[in-house]
């Protein structure tokens, strides 16, 4: 049916699979649309009450892949007469930011309960979909971060309100600041995941889940999402992931001093792989613990 995405049916329960295991479950644009598209067959389908969203391989999603929207940071957008890498403008970064919003929004406001199912690797977009869906069971060993905030975030998400609201705002800004990863037993501790289990109980804890939930009348489930979503708006939430896209399309256009890491350097000079290791080492050697 997808490219990049496994959709499965069975009784009441829909599953969602992300399908780019050799890439961690990166998030590419038309991996995206095909998990959007798939989010709409299952709710149109009037049998599903609960979804289920995993990963298929050893991460849920190591976030969006670099090599495909790195042109936002400057790279990969053609180059300039005098051939040097040229930066796209900001109408062109507006647009591009304000289509990832269109497809968290998705997630977001989905009429249908869904669940992360999380293991390995779930960081920056990964993550968010962890923290903006209803529930999450996280694998006590994985490792879930917002390392995308050492790129150039400096402690500004797609989605704060959110994580304030799960971490109070001191922890939330502790975690996005940091950038550093914590296991999937310590988001449960500290409430960004709902609860963590050992990793070969993963699938049969959120299926139950998916089970239970399915249990409830179908109209009942779905006046409950909206109330819900009715709640989160009081909150500002809408607002903010307004606000927090617009953020991105200015982040992604700053510049760098000469003593702070470029990882848009690195990555031009090292690799991505080796540039993502120097970047944690500049933040993390000779840190106070």
């Amino acid at each position: 049916m997808y490219e990049h995405v496994i959709y499965e049916k069975s009784g009441n329960i829909a599953r969602l699979i992300m399908n780019r295991p050799e890439k961690h479950n990166a998030l590419c644009v038309k991996m995206f649309e095909e998990l959007v598209d798939g989010l709409k067959t299952a709710e149109a389908d009037d049998d599903i009450k609960a979804i289920i969203l995993k990963g298929n391989g050893k991460s849920f999603s190591t976030g969006h892949d670099l090599s495909e929207v790195g042109f936002v940071y400057g790279f990969g957008d053609g180059k300039s007469a005098d051939g040097r890498q040229r930066r796209p403008s900001q109408r062109v970064r507006l647009q591009f930011d304000r289509k990832l919003l269109e497809m968290y929004q998705a997630f977001m406001y989905s009429m249908k309960p869904i669940i992360a199912q999380v293991q390995g690797h779930c960081i920056g977009g990964g993550l968010y979909l962890t923290e903006i869906v209803d529930l999450a069971i996280a694998a006590d060993d994985a490792q879930l971060s917002h390392a995308e905030q050492r790129l150039m975030g400096g402690g500004r998400s797609l989605v704060m309100n959110t994580e304030i609201l799960l971490l109070g705002p001191k922890r939330a800004r502790e975690f996005l600041l940091f950038g550093e990863a914590m296991s999937g037993k310590r988001a449960a501790e500290i409430g960004l995941v709902n609860k963590s289990v050992p990793a070969d109980e993963l699938e049969s804890a959120t299926e139950a889940w998916a089970a239970l939930i399915a249990r409830h009348p179908k109209d009942a489930l779905v006046m409950g999402k909206v109330a819900q979503q009715q709640a989160l708006d009081s909150l500002g939430f809408t607002s903010q992931i307004m606000r927090g896209y617009v953020g991105h399309t200015l982040s992604t256009n700053m510049r760098f001093e000469e003593d702070e890491y470029n990882f848009f350097k690195g990555r031009r000079d090292e690799g991505t792989t080796d540039a993502a290791r120097s970047r944690d080492r500049f933040f993390t050697e000779g840190a106070v613990q």
